[in-house]
């Protein structure tokens, strides 16, 4: 097969069809809209809501006092979405019991899959009776010391793509590279700003490569991380985004043919669970990954982004300190290398004025939507697509949102999100679409904020028990259970090597950002220490 021939795939997002989308915006009226996206409101009544705040403080006082006199019991519903019509699935001859050998290729719903196998949605989710809201658990994930825990080391690849870019992979154990060829791996996207360093993906992780004698999955786990993020250098002026998948399938592809018989699970959080869930969709069939897992994504980034502009607390702590993560990342890039986004043909070069005054007067009036205005949506993905650069923030969050793809996915996916999630609106979940999807099901807890589910004792009196995820739990029980079950997705990935370059000349599917596969190991063997890391980021961590 001729190597410089793209691979055709199923991709939904040609040009025409992008501005037909975006077209679609400019004729819908104000009363069409089920809100009206960034209109200014009138401020609020400071007065009226410092009331609320008081008139409710007794009741959360002595619900306070009764969780430590140990009567408390905040116990939250788990709703689950199932699809309408939820697809039918073929199980492994590793899944089939002995009851059931004659029947060598034994066929389940998707639905009943998930509910025989992950018990813990069956049940309740009762959070920590010190952090009972979505504010206090996220808070938690931000500002509590995590050092001590869920240790988890890696070795580093950097990866020079195509397009000029640099990935990390980071592998995890150490010793990956000399497990048995058929060992699973996790494939792990991170959110905003983050890496492999972050609390949430060591929670997993350390799980993951815990050997099965000690009750762990006994796998190999792959941190992507992108462009900018845990210390990877930025070279080319394309950084990431929730709607860019090119940096994820080529690891995948890397990954692919590095263990060809390995079956590959994906996991996702907030912005990585953006990015993963579009990856599903946007490759259907042709997917590399046997199955995934969506935490706390970000489903509609207009709605999300709606209400981080207009919440009057929400928009001073949350968008206020994830748009000042998005500014240091990209100032910390700049400030590196002036070059690569102030020359002539830079996208951003009418903006970086007003980006650099952003940055002098970041604080409090910082918002993230500003900062996607006037970057994300310009150098958040390749230009080559028909879709990037982006007018403004509006048509990027329209395009990148996930509810578009969602029908598409076509491997089993279990999403979870929290309703209380204080970065993500729950209140537009994007219900008809996972219904009218086949392979995903969505499971909500009422309460676990943004990437916490903190469900553990009192920080004080047992300081690591306090930092357990009840979200381990369902998420492990999925693993298992795909290990177990599901076949392995894809065949293998051939390349041939040229000047230093792996290209690939079989297998795999198209990327429809680069008219060429392939990739260019930099450097491999670095150790990172992920606990050592914790809290490169700064101050809120990702979407």
């Amino acid at each position: 097969m001729d190597s410089s021939r793209p691979i055709t795939t199923t991709y939904p997002d040609s040009e025409t069809e992008i501005e037909d989308d975006i077209g679609l915006l400019d004729n819908f009226s104000d009363t069409d809209l089920p809100y009206k996206p960034f209109t200014k409101r009138s401020r609020p009544n400071i007065f009226l809501f410092k009331l609320k705040e008081f008139l409710t403080f007794p009741s959360q006082f002595f619900f306070a006092l009764a969780g430590l006199m140990g009567i408390a019991n905040y116990v939250r519903q788990i709703v689950k979405i199932i699809p309408t019509k939820p697809a039918t699935i073929c199980l492994s001859q590793k899944g089939v019991s002995n009851s059931n050998n004659n029947d060598r290729r034994r066929t389940v719903k998707v639905d009943q899959w998930i509910k025989e196998n992950v018990k813990s949605l069956e049940g309740v989710f009762k959070p920590s009776w010190w952090a009972p809201n979505g504010h206090l658990q996220t808070f938690y994930t931000v500002l509590a010391d995590f050092t001590k825990v869920d240790k988890v080391h890696y070795t580093r690849t950097y990866l020079r793509l195509p397009d000029g870019g640099t990935i990390g992979i980071d592998m995890t154990p150490e010793n990956g590279t000399s497990l048995p060829e058929e060992t699973p791996t996790v494939i792990v996207c991170h959110g905003l700003t983050g890496g492999s360093h972050e609390s949430y993906v060591r929670n997993v992780l350390s799980w993951v490569i815990r050997p099965k004698q000690e009750v762990g999955m006994g796998a190999r786990a792959i941190v992507v991380n992108f462009r900018g993020c845990a210390g990877v250098p930025v070279t080319t002026p394309q950084m990431y985004s929730a709607g860019t998948t090119m940096d994820l399938a080529s690891a995948l592809h890397f990954i692919r043919n590095r263990y060809p018989s390995s079956p590959l699970y994906g996991i996702g959080f907030s912005l990585g669970a953006s990015v993963l869930s579009r990856y599903l969709g946007e490759t259907g069939e042709s997917s590399l990954l046997s199955s995934g897992i969506i935490l706390g994504c970000p489903w509609d980034l207009n709605a999300m982004s709606h209400k981080l502009d207009h919440d009057w607390f929400t928009s001073r702590v949350y968008s206020s300190a994830l748009g000042k993560n998005v500014l240091n990342l990209f100032f910390k890039a700049y400030n590196s290398k002036p070059s690569i986004f102030d020359h002539e043909d830079s996208l951003v070069k009418d903006t970086i004025d007003s980006l650099k005054e952003e940055k002098k007067i970041m604080g409090s009036n910082t918002r993230l939507r500003r900062v996607d205005d006037l970057m994300v949506c310009k150098i958040g993905g390749p230009s080559n697509i028909g879709a990037w650069p982006f007018k403004n923030a509006d048509e990027y969050y329209h395009w990148a949102s996930p509810r578009r793809l969602v029908d598409r996915i076509r491997v089993p996916v279990l999403a979870i999100n929290a309703f209380d999630d204080p970065v993500c609106d729950c209140t537009a979940l994007p219900l008809e679409e996972l219904k009218a999807s086949s392979h995903v099901i969505t499971a909500i807890t009422g309460s676990g904020g943004h990437l916490g589910w903190f469900d553990g004792p009192f920080p004080l009196w047992a300081p690591k028990k306090s930092k357990q995820r009840w979200v381990l739990r369902p998420v492990s029980e999925f693993l298992t259970a795909a290990a177990r079950d599901l076949h392995t997705a894809g065949g293998p990935v051939k390349v041939t090597e040229e000047d230093g370059w792996e290209w690939v000349k079989e297998g795999g599917h198209g990327i429809p950002s680069l008219d060429r596969r392939g990739w260019k190991v930099l450097k491999e063997g670095e150790e990172v220490k992920g606990e050592n890391d914790e809290g490169e980021t700064g101050v809120i961590q990702g979407l």
